[in-house]
């Protein structure tokens, strides 16, 4: 397994290591999402996430102030991937990665079961028409800026935790893929509020 993830989620090459965290969302998200649809109650996640809490459930009364309240917390949790990928978990991989796959199997959920705050007219099936939706290009901006910041760990969470004193710099496609991150969790957050205001 340990042989697996350095050569694949751990590869020094940007677009095999993005790439194949691409492949483990498309694999988890359908079946997390299909347990959801068909075995857990409608709404049942509702009012009981941080984010609600945080942002709060009500509607901004503009489209702009709902875009900057999406696009905002979304920074900040893109942000905080980055600060997560500062630690090395077992030596092995950075506590960046855990973030997005979080979120994944929580969107998932959502979805299955119409949790959101401002709900969907009804529960959505798994299929394909999740593309026409926000949330799969935000959680690619996630696993971008995590794949993005993979080796900036400063300390290894090991039974024998220790700094790491040399980190290397970022390499002009890790720029790239950061930077595409973000631009595509502002863009996802410009599409989830004109979902949200179609409603």
């Amino acid at each position: 397994m340990r042989k697996i993830i350095r050569k694949y989620a751990m590869n020094e090459r940007f677009i095999i290591r993005f790439g194949s965290l691409l492949i483990l969302a498309f694999l988890i998200f359908p079946i997390i999402w299909s347990l959801s649809y068909y075995f857990l109650p409608e709404g049942l996640m509702r009012g009981k996430t941080p984010t609600e809490s945080i942002i709060g459930p009500e509607l901004s009364s503009t489209f702009v102030g709902e875009w900057c309240k999406i696009a905002g917390f979304n920074l900040m949790a893109a942000f905080l991937v980055i600060i997560l990928n500062l630690v090395l978990w077992l030596d092995l991989i950075p506590l960046g990665y855990m973030y997005p796959f979080g979120q994944i199997i929580l969107y998932a959920v959502f979805i299955g079961t119409n949790s959101f705050s401002i709900p969907m007219p009804e529960r959505m099936a798994p299929s394909l028409s999740i593309l026409t939706r926000a949330g799969p290009y935000e959680m690619i901006g996630f696993l971008l800026v995590a794949a993005a910041t993979y080796n900036q760990s400063r300390y290894a969470l090991t039974w024998e935790s220790h700094r790491i004193t040399v980190v290397p710099r970022l390499k002009m496609e890790q720029w790239i893929g950061l930077g595409v991150g973000f631009i595509l969790i502002i863009l996802a957050g410009w599409w989830e509020a004109t979902m949200i205001f179609a409603l």
